[in-house]
């Protein structure tokens, strides 16, 4: 992480002394990456930093340039431009394109960009509807989705670069193929470990260690099996907890509620958080208070994951008041 920020306070840097156009957007995901890609289609000069949810929102060198564009993302502090679709990210820019009914933020990016007109535009903003509604169709967005989620910081800004020159063209690229082999690895691991899980209504889930699967993934595919509203607890390091959160659309809850709470977002089908803290457990402890209490029950059965790799232990808990 120290890496990273340091290498995005130079890159910052680079773009204002050059005076390039600068980009902000997101890191995890297809929207963010496409979105980028749509900047760099409309500035070929332009610079691109990549970052997640909680970076933009809090740290201190991502809100030390004016942005000429952010996607995907909550306000680092000065925007020019903003294309995003979160409920819990509030407009802030001097323009905005904001819609929290719109199906991604790429969406909202070609226009904001101007690009309604690149059938290549177009087709990414295709693939990111797609991965962003959890609705994947086609083997394209498979891959880019892959490629995305397997590669480092620096794979996901050539990912970026590629896209913006040569479309889906760079997922023959030799390297782009090494990152999707890894994705797919971690997404078999993740499928197997939902076979693993009994699926409730309601299905909370602690983790005792990050088992490096994709977390996220693991939630849809409990949705699929008909849990209506989805906890997953993390530990991440030494000192932090993500909470990924999930809802299914028809069902009477909001992801986005408890991500909110604590310092996160996101939509009401799927939303998360990353809680920084000294005292792990007692944290883990409050949050599965709060979820009982956003659920209404006297007695909350959760699960709790232990081990790793083949190793894996499923055991049922409960809280009672």
């Amino acid at each position: 992480m120290i890496i990273i920020a340091a290498l995005r306070l130079l890159t910052i840097a680079y773009a204002k002394i050059l005076r390039r156009p600068i980009c902000l957007s997101d890191i995890s995901d297809v929207d963010g990456i496409v979105s980028a890609s749509l900047f760099k289609m409309k500035f070929p000069q332009g610079i691109v930093v990549l970052a997640g949810p909680r970076e933009a929102a809090k740290s201190p060198i991502l809100r030390l340039p004016t942005w000429d564009f952010v996607a995907d993302l909550p306000c680092p502090g000065k925007v020019r431009v903003r294309a995003d679709h979160h409920k819990t990210n509030k407009p802030c820019a001097e323009r905005e394109y904001y819609d929290d009914k719109a199906p991604c933020a790429a969406l909202l990016a070609l226009r904001a960009l101007g690009l309604e007109e690149s059938s290549l535009a177009k087709k990414l903003v295709g693939l990111s509807i797609e991965t962003d509604t959890a609705n994947i169709k086609s083997s394209e967005a498979r891959a880019l989705d892959s490629a995305i989620k397997g590669a480092p910081y620096w794979g996901k800004l050539y990912l970026v670069e590629r896209l913006s020159r040569e479309g889906l063209n760079c997922l023959n690229d030799e390297r782009v193929k090494g990152w999707m082999d890894r994705a797919e690895a971690a997404k078999r691991r993740t499928e197997y470990v939902s076979t693993l899980i009994p699926v409730e209504r309601t299905t909370i889930v602690v983790f005792r260690k990050d088992i490096r699967i994709f977390y996220r993934y693991l939630s849809i595919l409990l949705e699929r099996r008909g849990a209506e509203f989805t906890s997953l607890i993390v530990p991440r390091g030494l000192f932090s907890i993500r909470i990924y959160l999930g809802a299914q659309p028809t069902s009477p809850y909001d992801a986005s509620i408890l991500a909110l709470k604590y310092g996160g977002g996101g939509h009401k089908v799927a939303a998360g958080a990353l809680i920084q803290c000294a005292f792990r457990e007692r944290v883990i402890r409050r949050i599965l208070r709060d979820l009982k209490e956003y659920l209404g029950t006297s007695t909350m059965k959760y699960l709790e994951v232990l081990g790793s790799h083949e190793n894996i232990e499923v055991v049922t808990r409960t809280l009672s008041d």
